[in-house]
């Protein structure tokens, strides 16, 4: 056996050596583009519209995902801004 004592110190592993803060992630907008290219490819937004006519419920569920959890906002003087927003159900005869 050794009287070796183990090393005591700061494991930093791979801090650091990642892609820098605030740059894009290269996957992500890989995938966003393919997203983009098949929604074209698949009719846009006119067949978008059309699939949310009969799948209205389908279509309300994905469109709540988009919308921010939680927005801090402020104005020019740094106070919170109190944001209210209300859903209504769209005429269905004013839906491109």
């Amino acid at each position: 056996m050794s009287d070796e004592q183990p090393k005591v110190g700061v494991n930093t592993g791979n801090r650091g050596k990642g892609r820098p803060r605030g740059s894009p992630n290269k996957i992500t907008s890989a995938a966003k583009e393919a997203f983009q290219a098949a929604f074209d490819g698949l009719g846009g937004v006119e067949a978008l519209a059309d699939w949310a006519r009969e799948n209205t419920t389908e279509f309300y569920k994905l469109y709540a995902r988009l919308i921010p959890v939680e927005q801090r906002l402020a104005d020019s003087d740094g106070e919170a801004l109190q944001i209210s927003v209300e859903f209504v159900r769209a005429n269905p005869s004013t839906v491109p």
